[in-house]
Order: C-alpha cells, then sequence, then structure tokens
C-alpha cells in the first residue's frame, strides 16, 4: 500500500499542480496494436500493471510483468468473459478521487490501491454488425465492462488519465518515461476523447436496435379500438424521444466551400455503398467541393431510373440533364444543354460508362465523373486520357 502512503502525503500537491505521475496502469483492449509502445515503457519504468485475460497474455508476451484483475479482485472470470473488472476493488481504484483525504483514507482501510491510468478499449460492435453475424453474435460483442472502466476513468479524471485511441499509446509511454504524467488540461481532453469514444459507441449500438427491434405490434395495438389513437401510436413509434446517430471520420479535405474553412469526410459505420464510400479508381483526391457537386448530379440521375440518365453539375446546380437509350446519348444531349458552363464540371451517369461515352468526355474538362460502373476500356481511356480526372464508382 505504499501507493496510498504517498498519494495521501501528496493529496495537497495533486490540487495545486495538477499533475500524477503514473505508477499504475489497468489496461483492457480488444484489439491488442501498438501495444508494444506501452509495454516498453511498462518494463524500463517498472510500472504495475494489472490487466485482463487475452490483454493480460499479450503484454506477458511482451515481458511484462502483469497483475491478473481476478487476483485483484479475489474472484475469477465468469460467464463466458462477460464479468472481469465490474468489481469495487476495480472501479473504486479508478473512481478514488485522490486529493480527497476521506477517499484516500478509505481506499487504505479497504486495502485498495488507486490507478494512475486506465488503457481500454471496446469489443469491435460495428464491424460485427457489418460482417453479417447474426444477432447473438452481435448482442456479445456489445461491451460492458469496457464502458465502464472508461466513463468511470473519464469521470474521475482529476485523478486518472483515461486512453481510449491507440494514437495516444506513444503518448502515454513517454510520460510514463519522464515521472511527470500528464497535466490536467490533458487528462480533462483524454476524457473529452473518452466520453465521445463511448457515446459513439452507443450510437451505433442504439442505431442497429432501431432496426434490429421495432416496436412490436403488441405494443402498437391499442386496447379502446380509437383509430386516431392507434394511429398516432404506430407514428410516435417511428419518432423516437431521442434521434442518436454517429458518423466517422475517414479523412480530412484540403478545405470546406473556401480556403480557409476547415472540412472533414464523414461515415455512417453501418452502412456501406452510397457516394461517401464511393470507390476513387483515377485521379486526385475528392475536395469538399467536388462532394458537393457530385451529390447534386447523383441524386439528379437517379430520379429517372430506370431510364438511363446523365448529368452535368457545377457549383451545385445543374446546367445540364439528359435520358437517352445509351449513355453516350444522353452524355451528348446533357452537355449541349450549357456547354460553357459544363466547363470543370461533374458528371453523374446511373448507368455504367461506355467506351462511347468516355470518348465524349475525353476532350472535355471535367472534375469529377461518376458512375455505378465503367467498361475496362472506358476506364482505360479515362485514366490515361485524363490523370486528373476523379473517376468514382458508386454501390
Amino acid at each position: 500500500m505504499q501507493q496510498i502512503h504517498e498519494q495521501e502525503q501528496n493529496a495537497d500537491v495533486l490540487i495545486t499542480t495538477g499533475k500524477r505521475s503514473i505508477k499504475r496502469v489497468l489496461v483492457s483492449v480488444f484489439c491488442k496494436e501498438g501495444l508494444e509502445t506501452l509495454a516498453d515503457a511498462f518494463r524500463k519504468c517498472g510500472t504495475q500493471v494489472v490487466s485482463t485475460g487475452s490483454t493480460a497474455s499479450k503484454l506477458q508476451e511482451l515481458g511484462v510483468s502483469v497483475t491478473q484483475v481476478s487476483d485483484v479482485t479475489g474472484f475469477p472470470e465468469s460467464l463466458d468473459g462477460r464479468v472481469k473488472t465490474l468489481d469495487p476493488h476495480i472501479h473504486a481504484g479508478i473512481l478514488a478521487d485522490m486529493s480527497n483525504s476521506d477517499h484516500v483514507k478509505q481506499l487504505k482501510d479497504l486495502n485498495i490501491e488507486p490507478f494512475d491510468a486506465v488503457v481500454v478499449n471496446l469489443y469491435p460492435f460495428v464491424n460485427t454488425v457489418m460482417s453479417g453475424a447474426k444477432n447473438d453474435a452481435i448482442i456479445g460483442k456489445i461491451d460492458i465492462g469496457g464502458p465502464s472502466m472508461i466513463r468511470a476513468a473519464a469521470k474521475n479524471h482529476k485523478s486518472v488519465a483515461v486512453i481510449t485511441d491507440p494514437a495516444d499509446y506513444k503518448l502515454l509511454a513517454n510520460r510514463i518515461a519522464s515521472g511527470e504524467g500528464f497535466s490536467l488540461q490533458e487528462r480533462e481532453y483524454l476524457a473529452h476523447k473518452a466520453f465521445e469514444h463511448t457515446a459513439a459507441y452507443d450510437a451505433a449500438i442504439c442505431q442497429w436496435t432501431n432496426s434490429a427491434w421495432p416496436m412490436p405490434q403488441s405494443m402498437i395495438e391499442n386496447t379502446d379500438n380509437n383509430d386516431d389513437s392507434l394511429d398516432k401510436t404506430r407514428k410516435d413509434s417511428l419518432l423516437p424521444c431521442d434521434y442518436t446517430r454517429t458518423w466517422t471520420l475517414e479523412r480530412k479535405l484540403r478545405y470546406g466551400e473556401n480556403p480557409h474553412q476547415y472540412a472533414g469526410l464523414y461515415l455512417d459505420p453501418l452502412h456501406n455503398g452510397g457516394l461517401a464510400q464511393a470507390e476513387l479508381l483515377g485521379g486526385k483526391p475528392m475536395s469538399y467541393n467536388n462532394y458537393v457537386d457530385a451529390d447534386a448530379a447523383w441524386r439528379a440521375v437517379w430520379d429517372f431510373a430506370p431510364q438511363i440518365a446523365v448529368a452535368v453539375c457545377k457549383h451545385n446546380n445543374p446546367c445540364g440533364l439528359a435520358i437517352g437509350a445509351t449513355a453516350a446519348e444522353a452524355h451528348a444531349k446533357a452537355h449541349a444543354c450549357d456547354p460553357v458552363s459544363a466547363y470543370g464540371g461533374v458528371i453523374a451517369c446511373n448507368s455504367t460508362v461506355t467506351l462511347e461515352m468516355a470518348q465524349s468526355v475525353r476532350p472535355i474538362f471535367t472534375e469529377v465523373i461518376i458512375a455505378p460502373d465503367y467498361e475496362p476500356e472506358a476506364l482505360e481511356l479515362l485514366r490515361t486520357k485524363k490523370k486528373n480526372l476523379r473517376i468514382l464508382k458508386v454501390a
């Protein structure tokens, strides 16, 4: 209990400096990538490491001396691993405010050691859903202990640093090695990232359950046979009290609508397909304005399906839109609507781009072409003769 004694003596220092050296760490991660960085720091600095299951095994393989969570709790992992860290010996060590002398005393009386840092990442819920797994497998990847530890550490960021992003492992390793730990402002930011992480995780679960577990007919039916009331109940079931979604940053864009603005491309993790996840077959990366124009053009051509249609857009407005018996004919008509405005525009086709259409596109300066597919000869022509043309294939 040497650490508690030291913390008790240094409580006032913690309040004034905001820094706390990292001597004891709880590590429980599903994704083991990057653990080598932490393991090196743990070994060199003699950090006390408490860990679970496969995480403990991986750290031991990397030469780290590890205390199993079950040795701390005095209780074995149970229910196929569903219960591991949900124990007062773990959560009291995370939640104790080490600037509070009463908390420090209670830890000492209960023979519980505090944690200085908590490193957690969660079961891959989204990946499991997107793999096409059945409901039982998906439910099995709803993490319980992980979010509990993350939220506890984030709440108690005054005393604990919480790491949920493997990109921060190197920073944690450096702070362990320096003996300084994190400042209060740094711990606040890490706590923000942690809450952001768990919020996105729960939002994905909510999004999946919204489609997988809709309101059953038995809850919609109204016993008083009032048709108006029944209709209202049906409508209410389609309008949740809180609408929660999450989007994940795929990549940063050069700038927004104007050069002084920031922009990024965010994807719905539970949805495949669509313009945002289009495959770039050639040309430079897409810009914000490219996406805006491409979206307008793409939506326009699908209003005419199943007829073959081509749209030419500039500044989010169609300057040409036509249908034709072939993709080439539709493009020729669309371009003829306003050849001047079509310069530097975006072309969308709701059918496979043929070699004939590619040949008609070739002499025209075009920023983006978007289609569900391309004939091999057409793709080769566009790639070789128009190297800067962004060629998008949308599933």
